[in-house]
């Protein structure tokens, strides 16, 4: 990426960093420059490539929070691989969305009263186009305000020429080998769509239905009793009106009840129709009464069984969702199937053959789309014959070839693909890549030959005496953008540069619920096609869900829109709500607290660096001569200095001269040190939420509350040392941040002299030199005096702010007293040399403060009071505890409450402890 003079909306640099962090005055120009100068990779450089390709989403999509969530935590990896060294792409584009687009479009027309039938295939197609340059690809300008640094002169699209060609070239090779092939099974059909579906493109739900039992009269009418009267077996459906399609009647072959009925034949009720009664072992013996009517045409399960044993597969629901045929009655025909459900439940009431009708929850298919119940339909259609190419990865798992995170999903993965089904690849739409297969007038079926791929057969000169016509469908969309990790990079072409420098990709990151849907099919491509697995580690992450844990969803009104929280919060405390809540492929509740969480910490963030801007400010005047640290210090308030010293460089220079540095800057550069080590070890490992959490602990708790505070008496006096020292660590700490929050440490980098962006610097590397244990060790001695007492003064019932007289003792206790500024500056007291009378203590790590009670309390009052606080706290426990045992409540009390009470009962009881310790002071 080129880099140019930082051009802020706020000129942040030496003092004049605003008061307050804002955002909004922040964050888009820093957006707009990533977007018109995009981080591109070089593809001929020699730098180790790291390549992510953006899950890419429909051209019709807005962003949502998992969008947010997930380019989130992309964009977290790649700026951090790019600042380590390697050549970083991460890879923009989206997808067609096949039937989304189609509908969307088509409701435009509809609204103008026009179909897609009035415009023809290629009028229609044309408007899709327009369409798409007004109004589609708003998600990726969306994802520019998340500050993604994707390479924008990269952008594909899956309908785009180059990707149209790889699609093309997948089928024509697939079909040449066996594995396209075009045949009858049943499929999900969407009737107001008038296509097949994907299971992806459909939303499952639980209904109130009906359990329909109904009797079906056998021929031998004295035969004995199975699940009702002599004579008959008792079905249990939830689609009646199918019946009329029955082909079996199937029960259990290890089902007593029914050994004896094996091979004879059963009347279809409101039918002159007999159909055999057979056995298989799908049969779930304890569903409704033991013995299911086996429809072949109307539902998965019947088709695979109807296969099993040779059934015919006659439909009586047509494409329009509408029963029709010879074998419905007359009076039924035309009727719409859930009208005709009615119509069929009172007709078999009416002749007796309904037994029963209860209340039943129904789990049914909804078009994503449309909204429409789906139709398990027969139908003709091209697959693809998926075992093969299922165990080329299977191979690569044993292998070790791919890795998934959380590592319990490869069992998800390798059972998936070992029990894998043939895959429906063509839909009935006009959007999308249009299957390149013809047909002659015999029904002959033509593709295009492996060696001129992009050649149609009604050009082909072999084939100039056939009258051919072209199939009217197109693909799954799935089946364009499962060779989106190496299509996008140029194949076919595999000499094509970016292909050769950047494929196999390093990492996917995605949700957990379509690793069947696209993950493992573009595990199967890449291994088919390339030879090589698309990607080393496959990164898993959970559902973002409500506060309730619900999916978010227009119906249910309970979304929410991650740009009013960027509004709201900013977009680096979302970055920091959305990383620190990804957790092992959990699904993610939302809680707001996180997003508050984040906007604290970046106030946190830019109110240190303020505070170090001034004191740099203030300290540089005094600063004389020319040594390389001094001119470190000076670049914070003079840019023309130049960056004379990287950060690194300072701390190793700083360490080996322990003259200019005070206890407080040794700890902190150890402790800077320890954490840079241990958060590129969990980046590396791609535990993304733990790496925060870790610099968020340091750089709140450590950097900000301890050495802040203990820096000032130095800072105070213009020490060179300990100003070098909050320069390097400030800077240290906004490259560790800049993966997870890019803009505010962008800014504030730049506010602290820098003239190439933050993005474009190294990472830091630990470096063992650094490491010193014995300040470690001393400056924890500080922060036990101070916790200790602050403690004693709570204790005391003073406020914050009073001043104090303690002793300290213990074997660090000289290690305290050569640090008195420091100790007695946070905490507000005096270290004393003795004390009088009475005294409280309280001991920390080994270090023991001594307060005075006489002069400072009344002594029997303040014990009183202590008694009485001991008293609340047993109510407490008592009153935790006894919700707790209550059986009654621990069943119907929502699990957070429990929770709750749970942690009352923990936290008063440490409470108690604690003072039952003081309190035995004065036994």
């Amino acid at each position: 990426m080129t880099d140019t003079t930082h051009d802020p909306t706020t000129e942040a640099n030496s003092g004049t960093l605003a008061k307050a962090f804002d955002p909004i005055a922040i964050e888009p120009a820093w957006a707009a420059r990533w977007r018109t100068e995009p981080f591109r990779a070089d593809a001929s450089s020699g730098r180790e490539p790291f390549t992510i390709v953006i899950p890419p989403p429909n051209v019709t999509g807005n962003l949502h929070l998992g969008h947010a969530l997930d380019n989130t935590l992309i964009d977290t990896l790649i700026r951090f691989k790019r600042m380590a060294g390697f050549e970083a792409l991460y890879l923009p584009g989206m997808d067609h969305a096949g039937i989304s687009t189609q509908v969307v479009v088509e409701r435009q027309l509809g609204n103008e009263g026009l179909t897609r039938f009035d415009l023809g295939r290629e009028g229609f197609l044309n408007r899709v186009w327009d369409w798409k340059a007004e109004s589609g690809g708003m998600i990726l300008n969306q994802l520019t305000r998340l500050g993604v640094s994707v390479d924008w002169t990269r952008e594909r699209f899956t309908m785009d020429e180059g990707l149209s060609r790889a699609v093309r070239a997948q089928f024509v090779r697939l079909y040449h080998e066996g594995l396209a092939y075009r045949g009858e099974r049943i499929v999900n059909w969407d009737p107001a769509a008038q296509t097949t579906l994907s299971e992806l493109e459909i939303d499952r739900e639980v209904r109130k239905g009906k359990m329909t039992t109904l009797s079906y009269r056998l021929e031998d009418p004295t035969t004995p009793a199975s699940n009702g009267d002599p004579g008959e077996i008792r079905i249990a459906t939830v689609r009646p009106e199918t019946i009329f399609a029955d082909q079996a009647i199937a029960v259990h072959p290890g089902d007593e009840r029914f050994t004896h009925l094996i091979g004879k034949q059963a009347r279809i009720p409101l039918t002159d129709r007999s159909i055999p009664i057979i056995a298989d072992e799908a049969v779930e013996r304890e569903f409704g009464v033991g013995a299911l009517k086996i429809t072949p045409a109307h539902d998965p399960t019947d088709f695979e069984i109807g296969e099993r044993h040779g059934l015919a597969r006659p439909s009586v629901i047509d494409l329009h969702g509408n029963l029709a045929g010879d074998l419905v009655p007359e009076a039924f025909r035309g009727m719409e199937r859930f009208a005709a459900r009615k119509a069929v439940v009172a007709a078999l009431t009416e002749s007796g053959d309904l037994i029963e009708e209860r209340d039943h929850d129904t789990a049914i298919g909804l078009s994503e789309r449309t909204k429409v119940p789906v139709e398990p339909i027969v139908s003709t259609q091209w697959f693809v014959h998926m075992k093969p190419m299922a165990e080329q990865v299977l191979a690569g798992l044993d292998a070790g070839e791919v890795r998934l995170t959380p590592e319990r999903y490869t069992k998800v993965n390798r059972d998936w693909l070992e029990n894998i089904r043939d895959w429906n690849i063509s839909r009935q739409l006009w959007w999308g890549h249009q299957i390149p297969a013809w047909y002659d007038d015999e029904g002959r079926v033509y593709v295009p030959d492996p060696e001129t791929p992009d050649l149609d057969c009604d050009q082909d000169p072999r084939y100039a005496h056939l009258t051919l016509r072209r199939d009217p469908d197109v693909f799954d969309t799935w089946f364009s953008s499962n060779l989106w990790p190496f299509s996008t990079l140029g194949w076919p072409d595999t000499d094509a540069e970016d292909f050769r420098k950047f494929y196999p990709t390093q990492v996917l990151v995605t949700g957990y619920d379509i690793l069947f849907f696209w993950v493992a099919r573009m595990e199967m491509a890449g291994y088919h096609f390339t030879g090589q697995v698309p990607f080393s580690t496959v990164m898993l992450h959970g559902l973002y869900l409500d506060a309730k844990g619900q999916k978010m969803s227009k119906s249910k009104g309970n979304g929410i829109d991650p740009l009013e929280l960027f509004d709201t919060y900013g977009v680096d405390a979302c970055r920091f709500a959305f990383t620190s809540l990804s957790t092992g492929g959990q699904d993610i509740r939302h809680d707001p607290r996180r997003f508050e969480q984040g906007r604290n910490f970046t106030n946190k963030l830019w109110n240190a660096a303020r505070f170090a801007l001034l004191r740099l400010a203030e300290g540089v005047p005094n600063l004389t001569g020319d040594d390389a640290l001094t001119r470190y210090v000076r670049a914070a308030v003079d840019p023309q200095e130049g960056e004379m010293l990287r950060s690194r460089d300072a701390l190793a220079h700083l360490r080996t001269r322990p003259d200019l540095t005070t206890l407080a800057d040794r700890w902190i550069i150890s402790r800077l040190d320890a954490v840079t080590a241990e958060a590129t070890a969990q980046l590396e490992e791609y535990d993304i939420g733990a790496a925060i959490r870790t610099l968020y602990s340091f750089t709140w708790d450590e950097f900000c509350d301890w050495y802040i505070e203990a820096a000032k008496p130095a800072l105070a006096e213009g020490r060179l040392g300990t100003l070098a020292t909050l320069k390097a660590v400030l800077e240290h700490i906004l490259k560790l941040l800049h993966p997870f929050m890019p803009f505010i440490t962008s800014e504030l980098y730049a506010a602290l002299g820098h003239r190439r962006q933050l993005a474009l610097h190294s990472w830091p590397q630990p470096d063992p030199a650094l490491h010193d244990a014995e300040a470690t060790r001393a400056f924890d001695a500080l922060r036990a005096a101070v916790a200790s007492a602050r403690s004693l003064k709570s204790e005391l019932g003073l406020a914050p702010q009073d001043r104090l007289g303690v002793v300290v003792e213990g074997d660090l206790a000289a290690v305290v007293r050569q640090n008195a500024r420091v100790v007695e500056g946070i905490a507000r007291v005096t270290l004393e040399d003795t004390l009088e009378g009475r005294t409280l203590s309280a001991v920390e790590r080994g270090v023991t403060v001594r307060a005075p009670l006489e002069g400072t309390v009344d002594v029997q009052d303040w014990l009183a009071k202590q008694r009485k606080r001991l008293a609340e706290f047993d109510k407490q426990i008592r009153q935790a505890q006894g919700k707790l045992g209550n059986e009654g409540f621990v069943a119907r009390a929502p699990a957070e409450v429990i929770e709750e009470e749970r942690r009352r009962v923990a936290d008063f009881g440490a409470q108690k402890a604690r003072l039952e310790e003081v309190l035995g002071q004065f036994a």
